[in-house]
């Protein structure tokens, strides 16, 4: 009878598992040294080993010739126990046995000795399926087993076992397994089934598996059955219904070009072609991070070498900040593409909002200019002072205040003690009709003093029955009877520069705050 490619080179072995040494290599450790526990979790992603080595360590216990690190497969026990016919290891699937009534069934059964083995071994495939009154019923059996029995428990998602179940095992992290080991592996299988396959074809299959082995040997399965002599990248990309290689590297230009048109007509195409514009997207992902990491010079990147050159090439042209800004807007419109129900649009409205989003200057090469001294001078702006003239703020006595800076300390102390508290640490530089000028003693009352400001402002509208512009600095600690110009005056000399006022147009700046230089 025909097997599949998945279990037919299923592991017998420890050391025929791919990508889990740091596992394999504990196990067969505390086996050969008689340490032996009595319940084990296996938690990682799917298709790494976890049920295979749990197979494998049932082996180990109850072989003729062990307990051993290395089963014989050839006594009577091994060979059930390959075949799934071991009577005293039971395989349980926990998303069809979740009950607590399947789990007495286990514990009943647990308690009476095996029957051709040394080891009762129980695998319970998918742990976290379990109800919370099934793993309850399970805690103590877990605590205190009978001397022959052993559980091993494999899940992926070991954050729904419970903690009191967790810290009765010894537990094993699977991880995902590397594409380098998953090339060797099918590159063995296809060798022993006479497949050929091309190296881009095996590279595009392992990072498609995503860590997974069961994953990689489907796929090959899928293509052995594809009718062609030689597999190619094509023939991967047909099958699992991923965007071609040529079609990837227009749309990445286009996108870096910013050619909106060009974009929408390949998008178009891949549509029409019947693709899944979620795993489109999902590549896009893929390949801007690719793009970030190259930037950042980072090359052990597990792609083909052609396409490296491409991604190289295509960085070269476009900086750091750009492609960061890029992956961002993908990541953060993920969920919009999740739940749209119309992703040909959706996919579109996310990707022209990339390509018409303002370029972003290379912030490098600007600041290395600004060191060098060679942005280009800019003509000097004229700070015309203002002749309009401000109505007086001294009109209208409220409440027999007079119109002062002082009256108006006054009206808080007597209406809102908490913006007084604050003010009243300031010390008035100046006053004008329209604007006053406050200093305070350091920086930290300057922040506490900007926090207030806008209540500040709302009161002094009501008070003087019109806006008031509040400017804020502080004074060192010994300078602080001496005046400063006001903020206004600051940031007029400041604008004068034309290295400042080169920046602010790179990066479409604005001017928040002048601060004197310490």
């Amino acid at each position: 009878m025909y097997q599949v490619i998945a279990l037919k080179f299923r592991p017998q072995r420890f050391e025929d598992v791919v990508g889990q040494d740091h596992v394999t290599r504990v196990i067969r450790n505390g086996i050969d040294s008689g340490r032996i526990p009595h319940a084990f979790i296996f938690s990682g992603p799917r298709g790494v080993g976890k049920t295979s080595v749990a197979r494998i360590l049932a082996k180990c216990l109850n072989c003729e010739k062990g307990p051993t690190s290395t089963p014989c497969n050839e006594c009577r026990l091994c060979r059930e126990i390959t075949a799934s016919r071991a009577v005293d290891v039971f395989e349980i699937d926990a998303a069809s046995h979740t009950g607590v009534d399947n789990i007495r069934e286990l514990i009943e059964n647990a308690r009476y000795a095996p029957a051709m083995s040394r080891y009762k071994v129980f695998i319970i495939d998918e742990v976290h399926m379990l109800s919370k009154s099934a793993f309850n019923a399970l805690l103590k059996t877990l605590e205190e087993p009978p001397a022959h029995v052993v559980f091993i428990m494999a899940t992926t998602e070991v954050e729904k076992v419970p903690l009191t179940v967790l810290s009765r095992c010894q537990r094993y992290e699977f991880r995902r397994i590397g594409v380098d080991d998953i090339i060797s592996q099918l590159r063995h299988i296809s060798s022993l089934e006479g497949l050929k396959i091309t190296d881009d074809a095996m590279m595009t299959m392992a990072i498609q598996a995503d860590g997974s082995m069961r994953d990689a040997q489907s796929i090959m399965e899928h293509l052995a059955s594809f009718g062609k002599q030689e597999i190619d990248v094509d023939s991967v990309e047909e099958i699992l219904g991923i965007i071609d290689h040529a079609t990837l590297r227009s749309l990445l230009k286009a996108i870096v070009d910013r050619d909106a048109i060009e974009m929408i007509k390949l998008i178009d195409r891949v549509y029409q072609f019947g693709k899944d514009l979620t795993q489109l997207y999902k590549t896009l992902l893929e390949q801007f991070r690719n793009m970030m990491l190259l930037k950042l010079g980072y090359n052990e990147l597990p792609i083909p070498l052609e396409d490296k050159a491409f991604l190289t090439d295509l960085v070269e042209a476009i900086p750091f900040e750009e492609i960061h800004r890029f992956l961002s807007i993908l990541i953060r419109s993920e969920e919009d593409l999740k739940y749209s129900m119309l992703p040909r649009i959706t996919v579109e409205t996310i990707l022209l909002r990339i390509v018409s989003a303002p370029r972003l200057a290379d912030l490098a090469k600007v600041i290395d200019a600004i060191s060098s001294g060679k942005l280009p001078a800019l003509p000097e702006v004229a700070i015309q002072p203002s002749t309009r003239e401000e109505p007086s703020l001294y009109k209208k006595p409220i409440d027999g205040h007079p119109k002062l800076w002082e009256g108006f300390l006054g009206y808080l102390r007597d209406h809102d003690h908490a913006l007084y508290a604050v003010l009243s640490k300031s010390r008035l530089v100046s006053e004008k009709e329209g604007e006053v000028v406050l200093s305070v003693s350091s920086a930290f009352m300057a922040d506490q003093v900007n926090r207030i400001l806008p209540d500040v402002s709302k009161r002094a509208r009501g008070f003087f029955n019109r806006d008031v512009r509040i400017e804020i600095g502080f004074e060192d600690a010994g300078k602080g009877d001496k005046e400063k110009p006001p903020p206004s005056e600051i940031r007029a000399r400041a604008m004068k520069s034309h290295v400042v006022r080169e920046v602010l147009s790179q990066f479409n700046g604005v001017i928040r705050d002048v601060r004197p230089k310490k």
